[in-house]
């Protein structure tokens, strides 16, 4: 039986499966990043050091966190912060 060389074999390489995150956590991180910058960035422009912070929040909070649930809950809870905290 005739084997070609070594080079000219064909090595099988493993596919790696990359899991997309579910659209529910895919839509609360678009909406929650994007309420963080906007409050960072008006507190920024106004001085309002609350904003800056709660934005900040939002912003990892919307980055770093993992858990459905608990991004949705924490994001919700910092944008009423927002509303209900005001200077």
């Amino acid at each position: 039986m005739f084997l070609p060389p070594k080079f000219m074999q064909v090595e099988r390489r493993r596919c790696v499966r990359i899991s997309m995150p579910a659209a529910y956590d895919f839509f609360g991180s678009l909406i929650f990043g994007s309420i963080g910058l906007g409050a960072l960035l008006y507190g920024r422009s106004t001085g309002s050091v609350k904003n800056m912070i709660l934005g900040a929040l939002l912003l990892a909070c919307a980055y770093l966190v993992a858990d459905a649930w608990l991004l949705w809950m924490g994001g919700a809870l910092l944008t009423a912060g927002l509303f209900v905290w005001k200077e």
